[in-house]
């Protein structure tokens, strides 16, 4: 990623830290099913590991960090974004006594080592993929023997095949964001400082309701999806099925 580039990105973020619980993303219900596989999965860790000391790259508003201090008050957490305005509405929003608030990069993490390391849609704000795997070499570096990383990020496979059946609709394929590069199954084989445990596809049924079905019945109205109809909000309480998960957690283990 060029320096203007880099730049550009950050201004972008930091433009959206006025959106308030929006600022991340408008789809509020898939920010839900993200946050509540990383409480899951940061929860199944906890009772299996000593868990002490936690680092979020890209908290944005700090939401997410938020909750997970609140439910784990006896462990450290290190929250990081390198957009200072998200930083400073996420401080606006309160600090718990286990929660601490600071502008970070990825390319410049703190000196210490983590029991668990989660990003949710962090990586995929570089573009290349030659740097989202030097990030997961520098994220396995801070990383203690046995702890995990959390990686909930966009799949590229996933929209994939959420375009194989919007075309079968007639509905214009999805397109990713300008500063986004989703990441692909396939590419993750290559890498070797961390050992990938399982991928969770939590968020398949739900993409495959909001993005194809619900997409095509407001089309065929004439008017622009909404990301809280209700057929979005039933996907919720439907187990995960399918290939069509945009947002996946891969969870990976420092050997």
């Amino acid at each position: 990623m060029s320096p203007t580039s880099r730049e550009q990105i950050r201004s972008h973020w930091n433009q959206r830290a006025a959106l308030g619980e929006r600022a991340g993303t408008q789809d509020l219900l898939a920010k839900q099913l993200e946050r509540q596989a990383l409480q899951e999965a940061c929860g199944a860790f906890w009772h299996d590991y000593p868990l002490r000391h936690v680092l979020e790259i890209g908290c944005g508003r700090g939401d997410t960090a938020r909750e997970l201090a609140m439910a784990l008050p006896d462990v450290q957490f290190l929250a990081l974004d390198n957009a200072a305005a998200m930083i400073a509405a996420a401080r606006t929003e309160g600090v718990g006594h286990n929660l601490q608030f600071e502008v970070g990069d990825v390319a410049a993490l703190p000196d210490v080592q983590f029991d668990l390391i989660y990003t949710q849609r962090m990586l995929i704000n570089l573009t290349t993929w030659e740097e989202q795997r030097l990030a997961l070499d520098t994220i396995a570096d801070r990383l203690l023997p046995g702890g995990q990383y959390l990686m909930c990020e966009n799949s590229q496979d996933g929209v994939d095949a959420i375009n194989v059946e919007r075309l079968k609709l007639g509905l214009e394929p999805i397109e990713r964001p300008w500063h986004n590069r989703y990441l692909r199954d396939a590419e993750l084989f290559d890498v070797t400082s961390l050992r990938l445990l399982r991928c969770v596809p939590f968020s398949s049924t739900y993409y495959f309701l909001s993005r194809v079905v619900n997409a095509a019945l407001a089309h065929d109205e004439g008017l622009p999806p909404r990301y809280d109809a209700r057929i979005n909000q039933l996907a919720l309480q439907l187990p995960s099925v399918g290939p069509w998960a945009q947002g996946r957690l891969w969870i990976w283990e420092k050997p």
